[in-house]
């Protein structure tokens, strides 16, 4: 694929990926100041959204139909640069998906005595959230990027675990920024 058309490509995958992201969580903040969400059906609609999501992933293998379609798009051009160690991955993916359902489930059982319901948290909160929310989309997936369209044949041998790697690192990292947050500016 030429440079510009793949730069207009990795362009438009951004601003998708970023504007879904946005509307996602200013509907969810939009409705926890509306309705007072509690923490167990909360947690129980995500544990199942999860599961659909994995289901539907093991379900549809290796096509690369979507319902947006540069993600299509992306998902071809993907698919023929990484080879197998694509479908590795959407399997991978879809056992994380699978097992952050599980998490998800457990967390709407350990919830059910609480009665605080989201409504409480701060607007200040909400949107650290957001802006950390699109700030680790962008990194990952300039990273991303990066490693694949940059790469030639046999680069991206092993680049499924490479990249799990780099996510639990990343995520262990905005778990520490977020608590930090949390100590310093919400509980005091």
């Amino acid at each position: 694929m030429e440079q510009a058309a793949l730069k207009k490509m990795r362009t438009k995958q951004i601003a998708v990926s970023n504007l879904i992201a946005v509307i996602i969580i200013v509907a969810f903040f939009m409705l926890i100041q509306i309705v007072e969400i509690r923490f167990t059906p909360f947690f129980l609609c995500l544990g199942i959204l999860m599961l659909l999501q994995s289901i539907y992933g093991f379900i549809k293998k290796g096509s690369t139909k979507s319902f947006i379609p540069i993600f299509e798009q992306i998902a071809i051009y993907e698919k023929e640069k990484l080879g197998k160690e694509w479908e590795k991955e959407q399997k991978v993916d879809n056992v994380w998906k699978l097992i952050l359902s599980g998490l998800m489930f457990f967390q709407s059982f350990s919830f059910q005595d609480v009665s605080n319901p989201f409504f409480d948290i701060q607007p200040l909160f909400l949107l650290f959230l957001l802006i950390m929310a699109l700030a680790l989309i962008n990194i990952s997936m300039l990273f991303r990027f990066r490693k694949i369209d940059r790469s030639t044949d046999g680069e991206l041998t092993g680049y499924t675990k490479e990249s799990n790697i780099m996510g639990i690192a990343l995520g262990f990292l905005s778990v520490i920024i977020i608590f930090i947050f949390i100590v310093i500016f919400v509980l005091p």
